[in-house]
Protein backbone atom coordinates (compact mmCIF):
# COMPACT_ATOMS: atom_id res chain seq x y z
CA UNK A 1 0.00 0.00 0.00
CA UNK A 2 1.51 3.35 -1.12
CA UNK A 3 1.50 6.61 1.29
CA UNK A 4 -1.66 7.85 -0.44
CA UNK A 5 -3.62 5.09 0.02
CA UNK A 6 -2.66 4.36 3.44
CA UNK A 7 -3.60 8.18 4.03
CA UNK A 8 -0.47 9.84 4.41
CA UNK A 9 -0.74 13.87 4.10
CA UNK A 10 -4.30 13.45 4.49
CA UNK A 11 -7.16 14.62 6.59
CA UNK A 12 -10.86 13.33 6.98
CA UNK A 13 -13.76 14.29 8.79
CA UNK A 14 -15.93 11.72 10.31
CA UNK A 15 -19.34 11.95 12.39
CA UNK A 16 -20.75 9.01 14.30
CA UNK A 17 -24.65 8.21 14.00
CA UNK A 18 -24.12 5.93 17.41
CA UNK A 19 -22.74 8.68 19.60
CA UNK A 20 -22.90 12.28 19.87
CA UNK A 21 -20.05 12.72 18.49
CA UNK A 22 -18.06 13.77 15.48
CA UNK A 23 -14.38 14.44 14.26
CA UNK A 24 -11.77 14.70 12.09
CA UNK A 25 -8.37 13.00 12.00
CA UNK A 26 -5.16 14.30 10.06
CA UNK A 27 -1.64 12.43 9.13
CA UNK A 28 1.43 14.35 8.49
CA UNK A 29 4.19 13.03 6.83
CA UNK A 30 5.91 14.05 3.11
CA UNK A 31 4.62 17.48 3.97
CA UNK A 32 5.88 17.99 6.99
CA UNK A 33 9.68 17.39 5.93
CA UNK A 34 9.05 19.95 3.09
CA UNK A 35 7.80 22.41 5.92
CA UNK A 36 11.10 21.41 7.93
CA UNK A 37 13.89 20.97 4.92
CA UNK A 38 15.00 24.65 5.24
CA UNK A 39 15.22 24.50 8.90
CA UNK A 40 17.84 23.45 11.59
CA UNK A 41 15.76 23.59 15.19
CA UNK A 42 16.74 21.29 17.89
CA UNK A 43 14.71 18.09 18.02
CA UNK A 44 12.29 19.09 20.60
CA UNK A 45 11.47 22.34 18.53
CA UNK A 46 10.82 19.83 15.52
CA UNK A 47 8.63 17.80 17.74
CA UNK A 48 6.27 20.81 18.55
CA UNK A 49 6.36 22.24 15.50
CA UNK A 50 4.68 18.77 14.23
CA UNK A 51 2.12 18.62 17.26
CA UNK A 52 1.04 22.53 16.27
CA UNK A 53 1.14 21.86 12.42
CA UNK A 54 -1.08 18.75 13.03
CA UNK A 55 -2.98 20.49 15.65
CA UNK A 56 -3.58 23.56 13.02
CA UNK A 57 -4.46 21.28 10.31
CA UNK A 58 -7.25 19.88 12.43
CA UNK A 59 -8.59 23.81 13.12
CA UNK A 60 -7.95 24.90 9.48
CA UNK A 61 -10.66 21.74 8.37
CA UNK A 62 -13.09 23.70 10.46
CA UNK A 63 -12.82 26.90 9.19
CA UNK A 64 -16.34 28.10 6.98
CA UNK A 65 -14.68 30.63 4.85
CA UNK A 66 -11.63 31.82 3.26
CA UNK A 67 -9.06 32.02 6.67
CA UNK A 68 -6.03 30.97 8.61
CA UNK A 69 -5.66 29.57 11.67
CA UNK A 70 -2.64 30.90 13.18
CA UNK A 71 -1.03 29.04 16.53
CA UNK A 72 1.60 30.73 17.94
CA UNK A 73 3.60 29.69 21.71
CA UNK A 74 5.65 33.47 22.94
CA UNK A 75 7.27 34.44 25.86
CA UNK A 76 11.05 35.31 26.55
CA UNK A 77 13.05 31.77 26.72
CA UNK A 78 15.53 29.93 24.52
CA UNK A 79 12.70 29.73 22.21
CA UNK A 80 10.39 33.02 22.25
CA UNK A 81 8.25 31.97 19.25
CA UNK A 82 7.24 29.00 17.90
CA UNK A 83 4.28 29.57 15.08
CA UNK A 84 2.40 27.55 12.76
CA UNK A 85 0.11 28.94 10.32
CA UNK A 86 -3.09 26.34 8.21
CA UNK A 87 -5.63 27.74 5.34
CA UNK A 88 -9.04 26.50 4.66
CA UNK A 89 -7.25 25.43 1.60
CA UNK A 90 -5.13 22.64 3.91
CA UNK A 91 -2.05 23.86 3.48
CA UNK A 92 0.45 24.98 5.98
CA UNK A 93 3.71 26.69 7.30
CA UNK A 94 5.91 27.10 10.18
CA UNK A 95 8.28 28.42 11.92
CA UNK A 96 10.50 29.17 15.57
CA UNK A 97 12.65 31.53 16.21
CA UNK A 98 15.60 29.98 18.33
CA UNK A 99 18.05 32.10 20.18
CA UNK A 100 21.67 31.71 19.21
CA UNK A 101 23.31 29.12 20.79
CA UNK A 102 20.50 28.06 22.76
CA UNK A 103 21.01 24.60 24.07
CA UNK A 104 17.60 22.85 24.05
CA UNK A 105 17.23 19.82 26.13
CA UNK A 106 15.83 16.66 23.90
CA UNK A 107 12.97 16.20 26.34
CA UNK A 108 12.21 20.27 27.04
CA UNK A 109 8.63 20.91 27.31
CA UNK A 110 6.79 23.72 25.68
CA UNK A 111 6.85 25.96 28.66
CA UNK A 112 10.47 25.19 29.31
CA UNK A 113 11.42 26.10 25.98
CA UNK A 114 9.42 28.90 25.47
CA UNK A 115 8.84 30.65 28.73
CA UNK A 116 10.79 29.01 31.98
CA UNK A 117 9.40 32.22 33.87
CA UNK A 118 5.79 31.40 33.61
CA UNK A 119 4.76 34.22 31.57
CA UNK A 120 4.28 32.63 28.02
CA UNK A 121 1.12 33.04 26.09
CA UNK A 122 -0.47 30.67 23.39
CA UNK A 123 -2.53 32.40 21.32
CA UNK A 124 -5.12 31.28 18.23
CA UNK A 125 -5.62 33.66 15.92
CA UNK A 126 -8.56 33.16 13.67
CA UNK A 127 -7.82 35.55 10.52
CA UNK A 128 -10.54 35.91 7.89
CA UNK A 129 -9.27 36.96 4.20
CA UNK A 130 -12.27 39.33 4.72
CA UNK A 131 -13.65 40.60 8.37
CA UNK A 132 -11.45 41.26 11.30
CA UNK A 133 -9.49 38.51 13.26
CA UNK A 134 -10.62 36.71 15.78
CA UNK A 135 -8.05 35.91 18.91
CA UNK A 136 -7.71 33.54 21.70
CA UNK A 137 -5.41 33.65 24.34
CA UNK A 138 -4.38 31.44 27.46
CA UNK A 139 -1.41 30.68 29.67
CA UNK A 140 1.43 28.35 28.79
CA UNK A 141 1.51 27.27 32.48
CA UNK A 142 -1.54 26.59 34.94
CA UNK A 143 -2.70 25.78 38.18
CA UNK A 144 -3.96 22.21 38.90
CA UNK A 145 -6.56 22.06 41.84
CA UNK A 146 -3.81 21.38 44.23
CA UNK A 147 -2.24 24.82 43.49
CA UNK A 148 0.85 23.01 41.63
CA UNK A 149 1.99 25.19 38.52
CA UNK A 150 1.38 22.47 35.72
CA UNK A 151 2.99 22.58 31.74
CA UNK A 152 0.28 22.72 29.19
CA UNK A 153 0.81 20.25 26.24
CA UNK A 154 -0.45 21.44 22.60
CA UNK A 155 -3.24 19.10 22.82
CA UNK A 156 -4.56 19.96 26.54
CA UNK A 157 -4.11 23.79 25.70
CA UNK A 158 -6.22 23.46 23.00
CA UNK A 159 -8.78 21.41 24.51
CA UNK A 160 -9.37 23.29 27.36
CA UNK A 161 -9.74 26.68 25.39
CA UNK A 162 -11.96 24.98 22.84
CA UNK A 163 -14.42 23.39 25.49
CA UNK A 164 -14.40 26.50 27.57
CA UNK A 165 -14.67 29.11 24.42
CA UNK A 166 -17.62 26.69 22.53
CA UNK A 167 -19.04 25.51 25.17
CA UNK A 168 -18.58 22.23 24.13
CA UNK A 169 -16.67 18.88 25.22
CA UNK A 170 -13.73 18.77 23.30
CA UNK A 171 -10.93 16.48 23.34
CA UNK A 172 -7.60 16.03 21.41
CA UNK A 173 -5.13 13.49 20.87
CA UNK A 174 -1.89 13.87 18.98
CA UNK A 175 1.24 11.27 18.53
CA UNK A 176 4.56 11.00 16.37
CA UNK A 177 5.77 8.53 14.97
CA UNK A 178 9.41 8.84 13.65
CA UNK A 179 8.75 12.23 10.87
CA UNK A 180 5.11 11.26 10.78
CA UNK A 181 2.49 13.28 13.18
CA UNK A 182 -0.92 11.98 13.54
CA UNK A 183 -3.35 13.95 15.09
CA UNK A 184 -7.30 13.77 15.94
CA UNK A 185 -10.27 16.05 17.14
CA UNK A 186 -12.97 14.84 18.98
CA UNK A 187 -16.46 16.94 19.93
CA UNK A 188 -19.73 16.35 21.63
CA UNK A 189 -22.44 17.08 19.46
CA UNK A 190 -23.87 20.74 21.20
CA UNK A 191 -27.09 19.19 21.69
CA UNK A 192 -26.92 16.11 23.17
CA UNK A 193 -28.56 15.51 26.28
CA UNK A 194 -26.92 14.09 29.47
CA UNK A 195 -28.56 10.26 28.86
CA UNK A 196 -25.68 10.37 25.75
CA UNK A 197 -22.89 11.39 28.23
CA UNK A 198 -21.75 6.99 28.70
CA UNK A 199 -22.06 6.85 24.90
CA UNK A 200 -19.85 10.04 24.72
CA UNK A 201 -17.36 8.81 27.30
CA UNK A 202 -16.99 5.38 25.66
CA UNK A 203 -15.88 6.69 21.73
CA UNK A 204 -13.49 8.99 23.95
CA UNK A 205 -11.64 5.75 25.94
CA UNK A 206 -11.91 4.25 22.19
CA UNK A 207 -9.95 7.44 21.02
CA UNK A 208 -7.59 7.44 23.92
CA UNK A 209 -6.85 3.48 23.37
CA UNK A 210 -6.32 3.84 19.84
CA UNK A 211 -3.91 6.54 20.11
CA UNK A 212 -1.78 4.87 23.15
CA UNK A 213 -1.54 1.36 21.31
CA UNK A 214 1.09 1.50 17.96
CA UNK A 215 0.98 3.34 15.01
CA UNK A 216 -1.82 1.92 12.07
CA UNK A 217 -0.76 3.30 8.79
CA UNK A 218 -4.42 2.40 7.33
CA UNK A 219 -6.59 4.53 5.39
CA UNK A 220 -8.72 6.55 7.84
CA UNK A 221 -12.36 4.84 6.59
CA UNK A 222 -10.51 1.84 7.98
CA UNK A 223 -8.82 2.97 10.74
CA UNK A 224 -11.60 5.16 12.15
CA UNK A 225 -13.91 1.81 12.17
CA UNK A 226 -11.07 -0.51 14.19
CA UNK A 227 -10.82 2.53 16.49
CA UNK A 228 -14.61 3.07 16.85
CA UNK A 229 -15.60 -0.56 17.11
CA UNK A 230 -19.64 -1.13 17.83
CA UNK A 231 -20.18 2.74 16.52
CA UNK A 232 -21.77 3.22 13.29
CA UNK A 233 -18.65 5.39 11.54
CA UNK A 234 -19.74 8.14 8.67
CA UNK A 235 -16.57 9.46 6.88
CA UNK A 236 -16.34 12.39 4.23
CA UNK A 237 -13.71 12.07 1.59
CA UNK A 238 -9.69 12.38 2.41
CA UNK A 239 -8.47 16.10 1.81
CA UNK A 240 -4.65 16.40 1.06
CA UNK A 241 -2.92 18.62 3.09
CA UNK A 242 0.25 20.49 2.11
CA UNK A 243 2.92 22.68 2.78
CA UNK A 244 2.95 25.90 0.82
CA UNK A 245 3.74 29.14 1.68
CA UNK A 246 2.63 32.46 1.03
CA UNK A 247 5.63 34.68 0.87
CA UNK A 248 6.48 36.66 -2.26
CA UNK A 249 8.58 39.79 -3.52
CA UNK A 250 5.22 41.75 -2.96
CA UNK A 251 5.28 41.15 0.60
CA UNK A 252 8.81 41.71 1.56
CA UNK A 253 8.64 44.67 -0.36
CA UNK A 254 5.22 45.57 1.58
CA UNK A 255 7.48 44.43 4.40
CA UNK A 256 10.61 47.20 3.84
CA UNK A 257 7.83 50.09 3.46
CA UNK A 258 6.62 49.63 7.46
CA UNK A 259 10.10 49.44 8.30
CA UNK A 260 10.85 52.79 6.46
CA UNK A 261 13.05 54.48 4.01
CA UNK A 262 15.02 56.18 6.70
CA UNK A 263 15.53 53.02 8.61
CA UNK A 264 16.60 51.08 5.72
CA UNK A 265 18.48 53.77 3.79
CA UNK A 266 21.86 53.00 5.59
CA UNK A 267 22.25 49.38 4.25
CA UNK A 268 21.17 50.06 0.71
CA UNK A 269 24.08 52.52 0.84
CA UNK A 270 26.67 49.93 2.63
CA UNK A 271 26.03 47.27 0.34
CA UNK A 272 23.60 48.42 -2.41
CA UNK A 273 20.90 45.86 -2.09
CA UNK A 274 18.76 44.33 0.73
CA UNK A 275 18.70 40.69 1.11
CA UNK A 276 16.42 38.44 3.35
CA UNK A 277 15.03 35.62 3.64
CA UNK A 278 11.32 34.07 3.93
CA UNK A 279 11.29 32.68 7.59
CA UNK A 280 8.92 30.05 6.88
CA UNK A 281 10.24 28.31 3.79
CA UNK A 282 13.85 30.28 3.61
CA UNK A 283 13.74 31.62 0.04
CA UNK A 284 16.00 34.35 -0.66
CA UNK A 285 14.65 37.42 -1.85
CA UNK A 286 16.71 40.72 -3.36
CA UNK A 287 15.58 43.91 -3.65
CA UNK A 288 18.24 46.31 -5.44
CA UNK A 289 19.09 49.74 -4.80
CA UNK A 290 16.89 50.92 -7.32
CA UNK A 291 14.03 49.13 -6.63
CA UNK A 292 14.30 50.56 -3.24
CA UNK A 293 14.23 54.15 -4.33
CA UNK A 294 11.22 53.20 -6.76
CA UNK A 295 9.46 51.83 -3.71
CA UNK A 296 9.58 54.93 -1.64
CA UNK A 297 8.97 57.38 -4.67
CA UNK A 298 5.72 55.70 -5.36
CA UNK A 299 2.46 57.98 -3.63
CA UNK A 300 -1.49 57.19 -3.60
CA UNK A 301 -1.79 59.75 -5.90
CA UNK A 302 0.49 58.81 -9.06
CA UNK A 303 -1.01 54.89 -7.97
CA UNK A 304 -4.50 55.20 -7.15
CA UNK A 305 -6.24 51.84 -5.67
CA UNK A 306 -6.56 49.45 -8.62
CA UNK A 307 -2.96 50.16 -9.90
CA UNK A 308 -0.62 47.18 -10.36
CA UNK A 309 2.41 48.67 -8.84
CA UNK A 310 2.77 48.42 -5.49
CA UNK A 311 1.43 50.13 -2.98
Amino acid sequence: MDKVSAGYDQLTRFWLDTAPARGVVVRLDDSLTQAMQHHDYPEAVVTLLRQLAGAAALLASNLKQSAQVILQAQGTGDVPLLCVEATDALTFRLYASVREGAAVATDASLASMVAPDGHGRFVLTIAPTEGQPYQGIVALSQKNDDGETIDGSVARLLEDYLSNSQQTETRMWLRQDGDVMEAMLLERLPDSTDAATPAWNAVVAQAEHAFAEHFMPFPYAEWLQFTFVANDVKVHPAQAVKFACSCSIERVLNALKLVGEDELQPLIEEQGKIATRCEFCGKAYEVSAASFAELFRRNDALHPPGSQLLQ
